[in-house]
């Protein structure tokens, strides 16, 4: 077991726990490989549907080249007032990389006091400099964009940790509104069509169309 698979069993039980859920059956998104022959990348995806809530989806990637990518995504379907959470982390030798990234879709944009009290915790941890995207500038202030070195004291594991636990209890105590509702497909719909780098390889796999569903069954459902 690696360091990605404890992450990922961590954060199931952690986001589940004391919740009502069903796990998804699987199907042909469960698991996949690119390319089919050579099998370059290996993909395994889990996918739960949160009463309550909406929906939970991990994406485990493995390489050849050692590399391993975990991309987990939180999608409030039901309208609770909290912001979309996607968080990608990356391992490649010494190298760990974490990507927690808060997108509000809400409304009303109401203050977040758990998720904010979180990014100041890790505040020091050094911040990783990405290239312009237009993604970037629709996160909130309170996302965590960082680049863990072996000297830091802080682990990958314990920032996703803390972030699940604040994103669970802020999303559990929000109040819901249909108004919510209407963001979160326009924002998939940027996702699909702009593109981020989670997209990018979807696409490589599945082609275009096959991404947009991908997206829309997998990552970001709404139903």
């Amino acid at each position: 077991m690696t360091e990605l698979d404890r992450i990922e069993n961590g954060a199931v039980k952690l986001f589940l726990s004391r919740t009502a859920h069903e796990t998804v059956p699987e199907d042909s998104y469960s698991r996949f490989a690119f390319p089919r022959l050579i099998k370059l990348m290996r993909f395994e995806v889990r996918r739960f549907r949160v009463h309550g809530f909406g929906h939970m989806m991990t994406m485990h990637t493995r390489t050849l080249f050692g590399m391993e990518l975990l991309t987990m995504s939180f999608m409030p379907f039901e309208g609770n007032s909290v912001p979309y959470l996607l968080i990608d982390i990356m391992k490649a030798g010494k190298k760990r990389l974490i990507y927690t990234e808060y997108y509000d879709c809400t409304a009303e944009k109401q203050a977040q006091p758990l998720l904010e009290a979180v990014c100041e915790k890790y505040r020091h941890v050094r911040d990783y400099a990405e290239k312009p995207a237009w993604y970037v500038g629709e996160r909130t202030g309170y996302s965590l964009i960082k680049s863990l070195g072996e000297d830091c004291g802080v682990t990958i594991s314990k920032i996703a940790a803390d972030s699940i636990r604040a994103y669970k209890q802020a999303a559990f105590a929000a109040e819901k509104s249909d108004a919510n509702l209407a963001g979160l497909p326009a924002f998939r719909e940027r996702m699909i069509a702009e593109g981020n780098p989670s997209s990018g390889v979807l696409k490589m796999v599945f082609g275009k169309k096959g991404a947009a569903d991908f997206f829309k069954k997998c990552v970001m459902p709404d139903k």
